[in-house]
């Protein structure tokens, strides 16, 4: 079996997909794929459900859209991949709810002879490798570097550097991880920012509101927030509004939600990474038709990411 590589490999950069290539069908006639990703907690994944469904659509693709009510249900995650194995899926397109927990599952659908493609988040792949579990491809951003393109903008921004607050995502997810690293990274290197606080908050609004009311508490001299999803975005917005802190702070997030654009162009939100979900979705269907086929792909299959900001947000298209 191939084991996954690092994808520091080769990639392969998809900015469009046709729907021109046949798909491969059951003897029913049928292609049969199960995508599954972590939630339909936010616009990002809605987005992702309707470019799935499109794609499939056209493609004559029967699509199984799942998610469990909670990113953190990572149970309820497997269970729906095993629930995949046993109504005969062709192929299953899985965003994984954490970098490890799913690799039995997976190993399962390899021994099924059923093609897994990851998309959106990726899982470890030294662990993967070591069960002797392999994927087809995984179809995304790379998570890290789209993150620098916040984290770059932030020193740019601030050339005498400042205090910045990390909102963290869910622990055990290695995409999120990345984006907490990539824009981290960054400020670190400039040498004249300082993190005062770098907490979770589950890349939930609410908890994003509650724990940025806390800090700026304690540090109210606070200059850069980095929130690793828009729903944390949005809840430090929030947090801020009400805190009565009258000095600005440059938020940046990650999805470019509506939300996100309205508060770019509102001057509460300085900048969002847009990773393009519709865009994701399809990539992800036309590996997974590629794999059933047989053929052999990349190990990242890379869409593209762009730092959304007063200045582009009006022109921001899929």
């Amino acid at each position: 079996m191939r084991k996954i590589l690092s994808l520091l490999l080769t990639t392969v950069v998809l900015f469009g997909f046709s729907s021109c290539s046949s798909t491969p069908r059951d003897q029913d006639g049928v292609t049969r794929i199960a995508y599954i990703v972590k939630a339909m907690s936010d616009e990002f994944w809605t987005d992702m459900r309707a470019g799935a469904e499109e794609y499939a659509a056209a493609n004559d693709i029967e699509l199984t859209f799942q998610a469990p009510d909670k990113e953190t249900d990572v149970e309820r995650q497997i269970q729906m991949v095993e629930n995949a194995l046993v109504s005969k899926a062709d192929a299953i397109v899985l965003s994984a709810a954490d970098s490890k927990a799913l690799i039995p599952v997976i190993v399962r659908a390899n021994r099924a002879g059923v093609p897994v493609v990851l998309v959106n988040d990726t899982i470890d792949p030294d662990a993967l490798a070591a069960h002797g579990g392999y994927v087809a491809t995984y179809v995304g951003i790379d998570q890290y570097k789209a993150a620098e393109l916040a984290g770059k903008d932030a020193v740019a921004q601030h050339p005498g550097g400042g205090n910045v607050v990390l909102l963290e995502g869910i622990a055990g997810v290695s995409a999120l991880q990345q984006r907490l690293d990539g824009f981290k990274d960054q400020i670190t290197s400039a040498g004249n920012f300082t993190i005062v606080a770098s907490q979770t908050a589950n890349n939930d609004r609410n908890q994003a509101f509650n724990v940025m009311q806390n800090i700026l508490q304690s540090n109210p001299e606070v200059d850069v927030v980095w929130a690793i999803n828009a729903e944390m975005g949005q809840g430090a917005i929030q947090a801020i509004q009400q805190s009565g802190v009258t000095r600005p702070i440059a938020v940046y997030d990650f999805d470019a939600s509506a939300d996100d654009r309205a508060a770019i162009r509102a001057e509460t939100l300085v900048g969002s990474v847009a990773q393009f979900p519709k865009l994701q979705a399809a990539g992800a269907l036309k590996a997974a038709t590629d794999a059933i086929a047989g053929q052999k792909l990349e190990d990242h299959t890379v869409t593209k990411a762009e730092l959304i900001t007063k200045d582009n947000v009006d022109t921001l298209n899929e």
